[in-house]
């Protein structure tokens, strides 16, 4: 949700917030940037309040935004590295690889990132201002679960819409499209996902709306179509949002004409809030899927590794390098390669001299400043700065 207005709970933990009112509920509120000793930050418009289960408890953690609803693959999550988990970062659970490894996503455990080393403290605040368990009558029970719509809504043009979570299977950046001839006028084309062939269905077209180029909102939320999946293209997805059934109404006759895609209307905020519920199943026609399914994978291109025999002679070869005005050097045996920098994919609390995280080939390597590491003063990446991967008794920090 929306961060609302915060009461602030005198005598708390650093990092708790307050606490606020959850439809007639107070609900402790953790800064989620204070947890993880990272930077204040300005609120605004971009920040929500991930309302989440900790150990049967209620409790709210601000994060700066919400990106997506994803699905990955088990493959997908790796380990994280052995020097990040001697780190004081137990709390995470491993490091998810999307995107042939140029986008990381750090995987945790939430009880623990939550509750950490002040969660008796923690615990005993939550028992005080929330109690013990969700209440009965709490949106996060599970009589009135079953009777909630949970909801990915989303954006076109000023018109809000949603479709129900167990049909969105994930929700991506708008991939490189593939043109599909003698489609639907609503079918954009299709895109391979993880070797698989996904229609993309352009919802301003099929609503018969202007069309609007691609921004770095839009998105596709990949959808169970009833029997076969599809992409749908949205200008922007707003937000993950829990609605009692009982404001949802039946939708207006004339929507029955359009194939009767709008199974409801949401009303909330006493009325100011209209959010239109599309039902998946009735927007694409199985045989329109038939004929754009029925195209063979488009073959995908492998990249072929190069292997370096090192030479090995009778004296001593090493790699040296400069930090401040002091030389220093690596065997050459204990060096892999060499590189510019690249993005660093930052690691809550950890250690001061690890910068972060780094993919490599498909390999998730930790990162050690050697400056901050000998105790020496910060200084900005130049074009010089270079990474040396090393091999660590058989690990590969760098």
């Amino acid at each position: 949700m929306r961060v609302p207005e915060i009461t602030r709970v005198p005598n708390a933990l650093s990092y708790i917030e307050g606490a606020c009112n959850l439809r007639g509920h107070v609900l402790p509120i953790i800064d989620g940037r204070a947890r993880f000793n990272m930077e204040k930050k300005e609120k605004n418009e971009n920040n929500r309040v991930l309302v989440i289960d900790v150990n049967g408890k209620a409790t709210g953690i601000i994060v700066d935004r919400v990106s997506e609803v994803i699905r990955v693959n088990a493959s997908d999550i790796e380990e994280p590295p052995q020097i990040v988990k001697n780190a004081n970062a137990d709390y995470l659970n491993g490091i998810v690889k999307l995107d042939n490894g140029n986008r990381l996503i750090m995987l945790l455990d939430i009880v623990k990132a939550v509750s950490g080393d002040g969660e008796t403290r923690t615990q005993t605040m939550e028992k005080d201002i929330s109690g013990d368990r969700f209440p009965k009558n709490s949106n996060a029970s599970s009589s009135n679960a079953a009777v909630d719509e949970q909801l990915v809504s989303f954006l076109l043009g000023k018109e809000e819409y949603a479709i129900g979570i167990m049909q969105v299977k994930e929700i991506i950046r708008v991939p490189d499209i593939m043109k599909v001839p003698n489609c639907e006028a609503y079918v954009d084309g299709v895109v391979s996902i993880r070797n698989r062939l996904l229609p993309l269905i352009n919802l301003r077209t099929y609503f018969g709306m202007e069309p609007k180029a691609i921004t770095d909102q839009t998105r596709v939320l990949v959808v169970d179509m009833g029997g076969f999946t599809a992409g749908m293209i949205v200008d922007k997805v707003s937000e993950v949002i829990r609605v009692p059934a009982d404001m949802i109404l039946p939708p207006p006759r004339f929507s029955a004409q359009s194939g009767e895609q709008l199974k409801g209307v949401a009303k909330l905020n006493g009325g100011k809030r209209l959010i239109m519920l599309l039902d998946s199943s009735k927007i694409m026609s199985a045989d329109a899927y038939r004929m754009i399914s029925g195209l063979n994978d488009a073959p995908q291109e492998s990249e072929g590794g190069k292997s370096t025999e090192k030479q090995i002679t009778d004296e001593e070869q090493l790699v040296a390098f400069k930090i401040d005005n002091e030389e220093y050097g690596i065997k050459i045996k204990d060096v892999q390669e060499i590189n510019r920098m690249t993005e660093i994919t930052k690691v809550p609390r950890a250690p001061y001299h690890i910068d972060g995280i780094v993919n490599l080939r498909g390999n998730i390597i930790p990162v050690l400043d050697l400056r901050k590491l000998f105790g020496l003063s910060a200084k900005a990446m130049t074009d010089a700065t270079r990474i040396i991967i090393v091999d660590s008794a058989g690990e590969k920090p760098e």
